[in-house]
């Protein structure tokens, strides 16, 4: 949904109960001049507008919570016993329901573009979230990513749920500062990736949400580095606020095994460790939904898998090379030596990296870019599984401004670090943003629940189709998805 505070008005119009003649349209209008002024002083100010998303009446439908585990493979759960996992909560969740074989994700790969999916049923260059950062949008300092709701387009899950009557909430969820359908809403933000972050996070949720929680669930967490501890603190959060808001459609984002198998690699002890940890926090936030509603589903899904990497294409050294790219000054990345001009720019997913022209009328820019794009191709040491053109990134619904699209094998991927050599072989760790045709990056689905089907096995399913599936189960209407719902209902439901 793409709206800022100065949309609120015409946002709200949509809904009966926030008519512009009733108090939240007041609220709203009130909102949108404190966020005119607010821009005329050049002030920055966080507000939440999710108090103007209550429900007109309370809905009694079967509760969801929705789980995140960022960048879990399927086979983590289903071949459990062969990893030699231990992970009863989520097994029993796959086999208790209807699960998927793998999910076939988007173009590219990566976190934001993934969780805007899931929670839209459309693809990136729909619902607007093309990447995890904005391309030519870096601020010195902070780590810009796709935070604001207001750059999503179209309609999500929270939409429809508090359309439908649910009380609606979010943990740490992509993509979600500011997003109005969302009534109790702790978004994830991490500007500074320092502990700044926290307060600059209670400034973006719902206004005394934070602290309200904070004495059961203790303190909140934004450190990177202790990624097992924050993930308990968002599990502390989501069980608290389902317990003290009555949340009947939760989404919650956990990130700890996405962070160690960028740093270790997939299948690796530390991972293992994580998931074992993630298992336990699935299984608490679980149990406070069906302490909540005995008819309550859980649904576990991914963003993305993982491939391994033991080599990297340094794709923005050979285009400064290449003359593709004039740089200010010589630092360690384009991004801090600072862009005099340029005639093509990749920009980077990990596994991938779209291309984009300054001037795409440039035909003489364009064959330029795509001769050396086609000679490095050729070469099977530099590891690019394809080139992707124009006609090909429409097909996968990838950024519509992007001309090319460079697509790594498994064991590669794509470096912004501006470094001498071409192709560098590093330290195993793993990642992930490739196109979503390479097996090691299919996703997960499963959800178990009453009137889910117990056992039923989907195959492998379209990640678009995971949010018209939710929106079934919950009994709300959501003709935005671009893939049909899923048939996970029992006979009788």
């Amino acid at each position: 949904m793409k709206i800022g505070l100065g949309d609120a008005k015409s946002h709200v119009s949509r809904w009966s109960p926030l008519s512009p003649t009733g108090w939240f349209g007041a609220r709203a209008t009130a909102l949108k001049r404190v966020w005119d002024n607010a821009l005329h002083l050049g002030i920055v100010a966080f507000v939440s507008a999710a108090t103007l998303a209550q429900p007109a009446t309370p809905n009694a439908g079967r509760a969801l919570l929705l789980i995140s585990i960022d960048g879990l493979r399927p086979d983590y759960v289903l071949e459990a016993d062969k990893h030699g996992l231990k992970l009863p909560h989520l097994t029993g969740l796959a086999r208790g329901g209807a699960h998927a074989t793998g999910v076939r994700g988007v173009l590219p790969s990566a976190t934001y573009p993934s969780h805007t999916t899931i929670i839209t049923g459309a693809a990136p260059a729909r619902h607007g979230i093309v990447a995890n950062h904005p391309f030519g949008q870096a601020v010195k300092d902070l780590d810009v990513w796709y935070y604001y709701a207001e750059d999503l387009r179209g309609t999500t899950l929270w939409d429809a749920a508090a359309q439908g009557g649910y009380v609606t909430g979010s943990i740490s969820w992509p993509v979600t500062v500011g997003a109005i359908p969302i009534r109790w809403n702790i978004p994830e933000y991490a500007l500074t990736r320092t502990p700044e972050d926290v307060r600059i996070t209670r400034g973006a949720s719902t206004p005394g949400l934070m602290a309200q929680l904070e004495k059961k669930a203790g303190p909140y967490l934004t450190e990177v580095s202790d990624a097992v501890k924050r993930d308990w603190a968002r599990t502390r959060y989501a069980v608290e606020l389902i317990r003290q808001k009555h949340v009947r459609f939760i989404t919650v984002h956990l990130a700890a095994s996405d962070n160690l198998q960028h740093r270790h690699g997939p299948f690796t002890p530390p991972v293992f460790k994580a998931l074992e940890e993630i298992d336990r926090m699935v299984g608490d936030m679980r149990d406070a939904i069906r302490a909540e509603d005995a008819r309550a589903a859980v649904c576990i899904v991914s963003d993305h898998g993982f491939a391994p990497v033991s080599k990297v294409l340094w794709l923005d050294a050979i285009f400064v090379q290449e003359g593709l790219i004039t740089l200010k000054t010589r630092e360690t990345t384009v991004e801090k030596s600072g862009v005099a001009d340029w005639v093509a720019r990749p920009w980077h997913a990990g596994g991938s990296a779209a291309i984009r022209l300054k001037n795409p009328a440039d035909a003489a820019a364009r064959e330029r870019v795509a001769s050396l794009l086609a000679r490095l191709a050729a070469d099977p040491e530099n590891g690019i599984a394809a080139i992707l053109d124009a006609n090909a990134i429409r097909d996968l619904g990838g950024d519509p401004a992007a001309q090319f699209w460079v697509t790594m094998r498994a064991g590669f991927m794509v470096s912004a670090t501006l470094q001498p050599s071409i192709v560098s072989i590093v330290s195993a760790r793993g990642t992930h943003g490739h196109a979503p045709t390479l097996p090691e990056v299919a996703s997960t689905f499963f959800i178990a629940g009453e009137g889910v089907a117990a056992g039923r096995n989907l195959g492998s399913i379209d990640m678009r189709s995971i949010a018209p599936t939710l929106a079934k189960f919950m009994g709300v209407p959501f003709p935005f998805a671009e893939a049909p719902a899923l048939d996970i209902l029992s006979p009788s439901k």
